[in-house]
């Protein structure tokens, strides 16, 4: 180990240890169990009447890693949090993703519209610079979608990608002995082509997705079925041209979004919040962390590397 890695090794155990010890003097548990809440940071406005502002940005997934802004388990625990708050009237939405995972993306629309439902807070989504696939997905959840003319979104449809390296490991001499269960078992294997009914099946799995998609969209725009086929092919489209065609309501800022938010709750004044984490080892431990892998350790062995991609199905724009 060079004196780099030491250099940076022993940081991290000041910094945790340092981070442990005022954690404990302080009382705080350890338990990832234990439900977390979130502490409140006032953006503007005034009032004991509240509209939340939560984001959506990066990819979306279950896993959680280092280099990634975006946190399942942290966002369903703010949408949880700020359901049961009285004072919070009002959701703010703002999306910055490409999409994602099949599941969490249908999982976080199911919660939007399990949160109107049970307390008829509205809910408004706020385009960034783009919320494309998985991401409009979740937008269709809203009472009302606001973008920028320029965002990127769109991109509505269903995708799995597996590599084929087959003829590559062949070159070199690599082969790979295969014992299934069945014909199907190692369906996608990067070692062979794909049999023409490995890919009839994982298009019926492609399509049923895509139907779903079609119907989430189609029951939250109040759009005819036909209309969003015709969308519906995957193309990316600006916000102006979403807009155009039914897909967005308002041109908006983020301002513009919470400010909507409030007259559709009904409020005269509101406090805008956002939740932010509680000070104590797992804030102190996650922002080191960034800072100390933005700093492109490249000695330091599998921290770095990327991870192969699971492939699975994908609510997701890759340009």
């Amino acid at each position: 180990m060079n004196k780099r890695r030491w250099i940076a090794l022993a940081i991290v155990v000041v910094i945790v240890g340092a981070a442990l010890f005022l954690q404990i003097l302080r009382g705080d548990t350890i338990s990832a169990s234990a439900p977390k809440l979130w502490q409140e940071e006032i953006v503007s406005g005034s009032g004991s009447d509240k509209i939340l502002q939560l984001y959506v940005e990066g990819v979306i997934s279950e896993e959680t890693s280092w280099n990634s802004s975006f946190d399942y388990e942290a966002l369903i625990s703010q949408l949880n949090q700020g359901k049961d708050d009285p004072k919070v009237k009002a959701f703010v939405i703002r999306i910055n993703s490409p999409g994602g995972a099949v599941v969490p993306t249908d999982e976080l629309y199911r919660k939007l519209k399990q949160i109107k439902a049970e307390t008829k807070k509205p809910i408004v989504i706020s385009m960034g610079s783009y919320a494309a696939s998985g991401g409009y997905y979740i937008a269709t959840a809203g009472d009302k979608i606001f973008a920028n003319p320029s965002t990127l979104t769109g991109s509505l449809g269903v995708i799995a990608s597996y590599l084929n390296y087959g003829e590559l490991a062949e070159k070199y001499g690599v082969k790979e002995v295969v014992i299934k269960s069945g014909k199907f078992k190692d369906i996608g294997n990067p070692m062979r082509e794909m049999t023409q009914d490995e890919q009839a099946l994982l298009q019926n799995m492609i399509n049923e997705s895509y139907q779903q998609f079609v119907s989430v969209i189609a029951e939250g725009r109040k759009m005819p079925r036909e209309k969003v086929l015709q969308l519906a092919d995957g193309r990316v489209y600006t916000g102006k041209q979403a807009k155009a065609n039914g897909l967005v309501d308002e041109f908006g800022t983020l301002e513009d979004a919470t400010e909507a938010a409030r007259k559709m709750a009904g409020l005269q004044e509101a406090t805008v919040v956002r939740y932010e984490e509680p000070f104590g080892f797992s804030k102190i431990f996650s922002s080191f962390s960034a800072k100390l892998f933005s700093l492109n350790l490249q000695s330091l062995p599998d921290v770095l590397k990327e991870e192969r991609r699971t492939p699975s199905l994908e609510y997701i724009y890759r340009p």
